[in-house]
């Protein structure tokens, strides 16, 4: 409220005065509501570069992959969990297990980008453009990783430790192809992800999982 508008309210009595201040603090978003805001707006803010990313990973990977219209969304990597959920199971996960699936999916895919990048440094390099961008989504999927520690925290929901490193020394002894095939489904993961992270955060929002004022809480079943 501007200044002289607060003057002027003031001259009406420290009644009004109360009910502007009470009516502000009615209004100001809650620390549990602002991490779901901010990753919300984080994963929107990543999507056009998650685009880019897998066009650009295709363009580099030869034939079928640079193939116009390529896409093989059957193709599955062991260890990185996949976006894709029937509609009534995602609508009724709890709130706990939303944010625990959205963790551990970006925990891996931050993992991945490191064998992938490396992957590519090997099968390409001279496609500095493309390493960048991969070394931009690993930095990016670690930070939306941090957020989501963050929320899991601040919503005081049980964090079970990350699964280990699912891979080691012998993942590199991958085929060209086997190498091209995982750094095209990391980068359509990533995609995928980002784009149901958004739409987690809405129901997230909707289900009110603290019920403010009351002083109590709605039973989750990730809770301790």
């Amino acid at each position: 409220m501007p200044c002289e508008a607060l003057y002027q309210e003031l001259d009406k009595g420290p009644f009004v005065l109360l009910i502007i201040f009470s009516h502000s603090l009615d209004t100001a978003p809650l620390p549990e509501e602002d991490i779901i805001t901010k990753i919300q707006r984080q994963a929107e803010y990543l999507q056009n570069n998650a685009t880019l990313l897998l066009n650009t990973y295709l363009q580099f990977q030869g034939s079928p992959f640079s193939n116009p219209g390529f896409s093989f969304p059957s193709w599955q990597e062991p260890g990185l969990p996949t976006a894709s959920l029937g509609y009534k199971k995602w609508r009724c996960l709890c709130p706990g297990i939303r944010l625990l699936l959205a963790r551990g999916a970006f925990s891996a895919i931050s993992e991945f980008f490191q064998l992938v990048l490396d992957d590519q440094i090997s099968l390409n390099p001279r496609e500095s453009d493309l390493h960048r961008l991969l070394e931009e989504a690993k930095i990016s999927s670690g930070a939306v990783l941090s957020n989501l520690a963050s929320a899991l925290e601040m919503l005081n929901f049980q964090s079970p430790s990350v699964e280990p490193d699912p891979w080691s020394w012998r993942s590199t002894g991958a085929t060209s192809f086997q190498k091209k095939v995982r750094g095209y489904v990391l980068c359509r993961e990533y995609k995928d992800w980002l784009v149901r992270l958004v739409k987690d955060m809405d129901i997230l929002k909707g289900a009110r999982v603290m019920i403010h004022g009351a002083g109590q809480e709605k039973k989750d079943c990730c809770r301790p």
